[in-house]
């Protein structure tokens, strides 16, 4: 995968910790663990959210950036780049500038470029998803 994060982990969430909550972070966030409930970076112009495989967030997250390789179930708000990385499970809509993704992830839901119109949308079926290269091979809905 190209994308190489810029920022510093300043948030971390272990491998062995479970929030239950919203997490609010500012710069860089790195989840290991778990998350039952919003992840959120308060600057949308610092905030990068990376997940590792064992990553879990059980709700929504918000980030300028983000590369996930573990399990969403909530929808992605990314105002630039999301990378999915080939153990990345997502189960929710995907609202994104731009979208990386490599074969393997698996997208469950809706995908929408920011800005686009409804013709531009893509969803996206679990049989669909396990061959996906990426997006453009998807079929859009009808407008």
């Amino acid at each position: 995968m190209k994308t190489r994060m810029t920022k510093s982990i300043t948030t971390l969430v272990g491998s062995d910790t479970r929030i239950v909550g919203s997490l609010l972070f500012g710069q860089g966030c790195h989840v290991a663990g778990i998350v039952q409930g919003d992840v959120m970076g308060e600057d949308d112009e610092k905030a990068e959210l990376t997940m590792a495989q064992s990553g879990k967030i059980e709700g929504n997250a918000h980030a300028v950036r983000m590369l996930i390789e573990g399990t969403v179930v909530g929808d992605l708000f990314c105002a630039g780049t999301v990378s999915l990385g080939a153990s990345a499970r997502i189960e929710g809509s995907i609202e994104y500038e731009k979208i990386e993704i490599e074969k393997g992830a698996v997208v469950t839901g809706l995908l929408k470029r920011r800005g686009a119109d409804a013709a531009a949308q893509v969803a996206l079926e679990p049989d669909d998803s396990a061959e996906l290269m990426g997006a453009a091979q998807a079929q859009a809905l009808p407008g």
